[in-house]
């Protein structure tokens, strides 16, 4: 393994690293949007290769961005979410699930046990995600403020526990030890 992809990896592995590095990467697709597209796209590479184990990671963020963006196309044909300039969920939010998995067994691990807290962490997270990003102008609310982020926090409450039971699958022993320290 390349002196850079340890490094990457050794950074990435801390709750402190993981939460900056996705909060970067969150930044950057949501300001950015369609114009930042390459840069995300990077951004999300370096992301997914800052990991140990690329197969389980693949695995565990294919299956979290099939959910969120198929909760996401719902919630636009709906016309909860209004993308303005596009018809579609954009790519820059399909590709913010993908970065978005990578927290789940780093700086979110601490949740991996207390799904109870996972729902409320998600309840409070999942809306102030979409709320940043209604402020940045990423997104417009097809309904009034308040039952939109109502609604989102009803579905992130069911959302972040159940990427957690699907992390789980894949990462069992290593989340088991994980919540053992914490």
């Amino acid at each position: 393994m390349p002196y850079w992809r340890a490094r990457l990896i050794q950074l990435n592995n801390t709750t402190v690293g993981n939460a900056l590095a996705f909060n970067g990467f969150w930044a950057l697709a949501c300001v950015g949007q369609d114009a930042a597209l390459p840069f995300t796209i990077a951004a999300l590479a370096l992301l997914v290769l800052a990991t140990p184990d690329l197969g389980k990671t693949s695995l565990l963020a294919a299956r979290v961005a099939t959910i969120g963006i198929l909760v996401d196309i719902v919630l636009t044909r709906s016309e909860i979410f209004v993308f303005p300039n596009h018809t579609f969920v954009p790519l820059w939010l399909a590709l913010l699930w993908f970065g978005f998995s990578t927290t789940l067994v780093r700086s979110l691990k601490f949740l991996n046990r207390h799904l109870l807290l996972a729902a409320l962490f998600g309840a409070i997270g999942g809306p102030s995600s979409y709320f940043a990003g209604y402020r940045f102008g990423a997104v417009e609310f097809g309904y009034e403020l308040i039952p939109t982020l109502l609604l989102l926090a009803a579905i992130w409450a069911c959302l972040l526990p159940l990427f957690f039971t699907l992390a789980r699958q894949l990462y069992n022993e290593d989340l088991a030890q994980v919540s053992a320290h914490t």
